[in-house]
């Protein structure tokens, strides 16, 4: 049976009641009562904070990190800076060092991390952001300039070269990390299951999702799909896919060959009409939409088409709904993902 914590109110009139007689109804000992009931209700309170930090579920930060630390291999992933190469124009001989700061219009700050004595013409080094988390990526083309000119130079501008800035990631999030800790005491390791992947992969930083498929055809072969949800572009490229590799090669069994590999992205696009047909509505139901891939469309899953009606039907404002395509359950082979693909309206 839980134990109840008594209500401030309870606890003045158990402590006057102790108090209290017809001779001192007036006196101070009402106001004795009040502090007591007071401090009293405190120290319960605190009781119930101390009984909320002994599991992850209510745990607070500072708790749940102490927790992490503990029962996970990796604790909260820390932040990771941006990185790519840049290209720019100088004459010969000019030097450019190590942590020279390169920043953007926007005001996000690079240092160069390889240093160079330019020939004449074109040249390329490589940067990183200068503070870590998602918010250094950025895309291929954009200029920066240095915040201190360099000599020798052309434009004191650079170029930042394809792919783009890449592989930022912000600290995991509390809740990320309290979903990993509650995982920890649900899924018992076991040597190298199929959860035992998926749960080393989630504790590289970036890696949202992770899917662990064996081949039949080639027993000992282990496939395990990954995702980056929160980057710019979700589908992790060879270096990220390297990267969980490395990490997990000293955990796995040694008798299973293991691939980290991306998903085939399947986008699903929808033809339906709306009845009333706002843009209001029509944003409401491409939420819907997407929270249902979110939530349903895992790898190698089946998009049910009742849920899909479902979803739709749930959206603000929707009163009814003509849905064209698709017209039947939208299926996924073993390495594909069902992704969102816009709607078309009025189809």
């Amino acid at each position: 049976m839980p134990f109840e914590t008594p209500s401030l109110p309870v606890l003045i009139k158990r402590t006057q009641s102790d108090l209290a007689s017809d001779s001192l109804r007036q006196s101070d000992a009402q106001v004795l009562a009040r502090t007591l009931g007071g401090a009293a209700y405190g120290l319960y309170g605190y009781l119930d904070w101390i009984a909320e930090q002994i599991l992850p579920d209510k745990a607070d930060e500072s708790t749940l990190e102490r927790i992490a630390a503990l029962r996970l291999n990796q604790p909260r992933k820390a932040a990771q800076a941006a990185s790519g190469s840049v290209s720019f124009t100088a004459s010969a001989g000019a030097v450019l060092d190590v942590d020279t700061l390169l920043q953007s219009s926007d005001g996000r700050t690079y240092k160069v991390t390889a240093a160079r004595t330019t020939s004449n013409g074109l040249n390329t080094t490589t940067i990183t952001a200068l503070d870590a988390g998602s918010l250094g990526n950025a895309d291929a083309g954009m200029t920066l300039i240095p915040v201190q000119p360099i000599q020798g130079i052309v434009g004191n501008s650079f170029t930042v070269l394809a792919p783009g800035l890449i592989g930022g990631v912000a600290r995991e999030s509390l809740e990320s990390l309290r979903s990993r800790v509650i995982s920890s005491y649900r899924i018992i390791p076991h040597g190298g299951s199929a959860q035992d992947y998926e749960t080393w992969a989630l504790e590289c930083p970036g890696v949202t999702r992770a899917w662990c498929r064996s081949t039949y055809a080639n027993l000992g072969i282990v496939n395990l799909y990954i995702m980056r949800d929160d980057d710019p572009q979700p589908v992790p490229n060879p270096a990220q896919l390297a990267e969980v590799q490395a990490h997990i090669e000293p955990l796995r069994p040694v008798t299973a060959e293991l691939h980290v590999l991306p998903p085939v992205q399947v986008p699903v696009t929808y033809k339906l009409s709306l009845t009333p047909d706002t843009t209001a509505v029509r944003a409401a139901v491409e939420a819907q939409l997407r929270d249902l891939h979110n939530r349903e469309a895992g790898l190698g899953d089946t998009l049910l088409i009742s849920h899909i009606r479902e979803a739709i039907s749930s959206a603000t404002g929707e009163s009814d709904h003509t849905l064209t395509a698709p017209a039947a359950n939208v299926d996924a082979a073993v390495n594909q993902l069902l992704t969102f693909g816009g709607c078309v309206w009025g189809g």
